[in-house]
């Protein structure tokens, strides 16, 4: 999915590379979860994979989060969750 046009990086409050934990088995959700339990309305979560975690993408816009995807330079995933 394209940037929403109304996405600014100043409003990434929290910032999660994932692939420790998953080079670990841990399944980063429950983390993910209680971060963003924390955002205020307009605040953006940022959460680094090496792919699309659509499980994850699919629970938090059940939650009311908007979400959104971008392949970084970086060669990761780059996945987005705003309050």
């Amino acid at each position: 999915m394209n940037s929403p046009e109304n996405f600014n990086t100043a409003n990434i409050k929290l910032s999660l590379d994932a692939r420790p934990l998953l080079a670990q088995g841990i399944h980063p959700l429950e983390q993910v979860q209680k971060e963003c339990a924390i955002l205020l309305p307009g605040e953006i979560f940022e959460i680094i994979t090496p792919f699309p975690p659509s499980p994850m993408i699919e629970k938090m816009a059940a939650a009311g989060f908007e979400t959104f995807s971008a392949n970084g330079e970086d060669g990761m995933v780059h996945t987005y969750f705003k309050k």
